[in-house]
């Protein structure tokens, strides 16, 4: 499950029966806390990749404003989930 499936919120993988349940997307706050030790400009780059995501686009057209391949999209995405899942 990505992003773009999540309906605008996030899919954490929980394992059981139901293996994802969706939370709201964090709060920019709670986003900056996710990537402690990157650059402020990677964090604004990230929050708009994944927010573009959650509302619809595709991999290609999430990154094209930033030069991102859609490899690095589809990157940036899971480990954007695994952080979630850890929180």
């Amino acid at each position: 499950m990505n992003l773009r499936q999540g309906e605008g919120k996030v899919p954490v993988f929980t394992g059981g029966i139901k293996p994802f349940k969706l939370v709201p997307f964090p709060t920019r706050e709670e986003f900056n806390d996710l990537y402690k030790n990157i650059s402020q400009n990677s964090k604004d780059k990230y929050w708009s990749i994944l927010q573009a995501r959650a509302g619809g686009s595709m991999l290609a057209d999430a990154g094209k404003p930033f030069g991102v391949t859609k490899e690095r999209v589809r990157q940036i995405e899971a480990k954007f989930l695994r952080l979630m899942r850890e929180k």
